[in-house]
């Protein structure tokens, strides 16, 4: 019996010591601002909604929805464009200036600005500016479908480490009852009242709470480490946990709920089915989407151009340099009877012409036009049907999301409350077992000291005290977490108040 003490001793000691040292590589690289205060549920709820993964990504996609939004806005607004081309032609080519046909090189340089704008195309901005809001709302409630998921979540592991760091506050206290029992025992045994093998059940028993103790340390670690995991805290911050007193009254633990009131409450504050008739809406909106295409539509444009040509020449100011007036021969002729001559002038050479500038080109060639553009569908080859009818069996698809959505919020509040109600049950079934358990520990505990029982008699008590308030406290704890998840439907949100 003394070795197998000594063996559970050892055992106990070396897995103390790997746990401290779990402990130090863990939790000691160093404080800071966030990790020296104690975490209550509703920081860590609130620090899960900001910071897991989770809820990251479905922000994205709602960040996403808003800028298909702002895209539907700037439908409304005209277009613009601008361009230039720059080039050479070569070869038998036409002079963009003058449009005539040259053979030789012409280096040409261009400008364009068009605008347009739509008038009607059949109400597709309107709709697809209505069907983004729509959208972008729904997007907005996925995000708090997953960040609701994700603080019962926090709330559930919370609470776990709660009840362990409570179990383990019970079992060090009861290290200590059997300590003082042990001490008790030799006691009466140095003084020849008992033998000395009534201590052995004792040291037996001191070991198997020391076991214990290390075993709640360990899940107390475990379950923290998960806790950092879901919140997404940096493994070198300082993280505790802080224990509020939990002992809620009677009348609160057995607050009554009615089923159709927590349903109603919970229909109009849980984002579930408000996803779902958002996105029903946006189908609906779909169907006029897919309608615009078998109407017309009516846009205004409207353009400036202009262009610059190396051949281009300034034909309003010939030079006329070296041009010389030659007189040719007489011609007798007869004018009113009398005779007379006349004479031909004619030039040597020919005029030249200067070339036109790059800025006088590019202002002589300016144009301007404006005009408004009629589009009729007529034969699509059926597109445009087929789209209408796929939008409508979509909009058949969210009418059976919101039902489902609808159907599985009942359940869930239906089993929410059958939870409350068995965890309401198993509580009092808990309480009443560890009141028989206290006093069969008294009575347990008066006989040994009347010598009218032993030992073993007295530990098994024990044990049975102590598995009794093990299960209260987790009935009590479970209790709880079923009650806030009730309040949770109610729109209440995540507290311990």
């Amino acid at each position: 019996m003394a070795f197998g003490s000594f063996a559970i001793r050892s055992q106990i000691l070396f897995m103390r010591q790997a746990y401290l040292l779990l402990i130090t590589c863990l939790c000691s690289y160093g404080l800071s601002a966030q990790g020296t205060t104690p975490w209550t549920l509703e920081k860590a709820v609130n620090h899960a909604l900001e910071n897991n993964l989770q809820v990251k990504r479905l922000d994205n996609f709602a960040e996403i929805a808003r800028l298909n939004l702002q895209q539907a806005q700037n439908g409304r607004l005209p277009t613009a464009n601008g361009s230039s081309n720059v080039g050479a032609q070569f070869g038998r080519t036409i002079d963009p200036t003058t449009n005539e046909f040259n053979a030789q090189t012409i280096g040409f340089q261009g400008y364009q600005l068009n605008a347009g704008v739509t008038l009607y195309n059949g109400g597709l901005i309107k709709n697809n500016l209505r069907q983004a809001e729509f959208n972008l709302a729904a997007a907005e409630m996925d995000a708090k479908v997953t960040g609701n998921n994700i603080g019962l979540q926090v709330a559930n592991s919370y609470l776990t480490i709660v009840l362990l760091k409570e179990q383990l506050t019970n079992s060090r206290a009861q290290l200590q009852l059997t300590d003082d029992q042990l001490s008790n025992t030799d006691r009466l045994i140095n003084a020849g009242a008992l033998p000395a093998a009534q201590r052995f059940d004792l040291v037996a028993q001191k070991a198997a709470n020391e076991r214990a103790i290390v075993e709640l340390e360990n899940q107390v670690l475990t379950s923290i480490l998960g806790l950092r995991i879901l919140l997404e805290v940096d493994f070198e911050q300082e993280f505790t946990v802080s224990t509020p007193e939990l002992n809620p009254s009677e009348e609160q633990l057995f607050e009554t709920f009615n089923v159709n009131e927590i349903y109603a409450a919970a229909r109009n504050v849980q984002p579930t089915v408000l996803a779902a008739e958002l996105r029903r809406d946006a189908a609906e909106t779909g169907i006029e989407i897919a309608k615009s295409g078998l109407r017309p539509t009516v846009s205004l444009f409207g353009s400036l151009s202009t262009n610059f040509s190396t051949v281009a020449r300034d034909f309003t100011n010939p030079d006329l340099t070296g041009i010389e007036i030659v007189q040719g021969p007489a011609i007798p002729v007869v004018i009113n009877g009398e005779d007379a001559t006349l004479a031909e002038f004619g030039a040597s050479g020919s005029p030249t012409f200067p070339k036109l500038g790059y800025f006088n080109q590019l202002n002589r060639n300016f144009g301007q036009s404006l005009g408004m553009s009629l589009n009729v569908p007529i034969y699509s080859q059926g597109r445009n049907k087929i789209n209408v009818q796929r939008a409508q069996v979509q909009k058949l698809n969210a009418v059976l999301d919101i039902e489902q959505a609808d159907n599985q919020l009942r359940n869930d509040v239906e089993l929410a409350l059958a939870n409350l109600r068995g965890a309401r049950q198993t509580y009092r079934a808990a309480e009443a077992s560890q009141e028989a358990a206290q006093a069969a520990y008294d009575n347990a505990q008066r006989r040994f000291r009347a010598g009218a029982a032993n030992s073993l008699d007295l530990v098994t008590a024990t044990n049975r005290l102590e598995q009794a308030q093990t299960e209260f406290t987790r009935t009590k704890y479970q209790l709880i977490f079923n009650r806030q998840v009730i309040k949770f439907y109610l729109g209440q949100g995540f507290s311990l108040n």
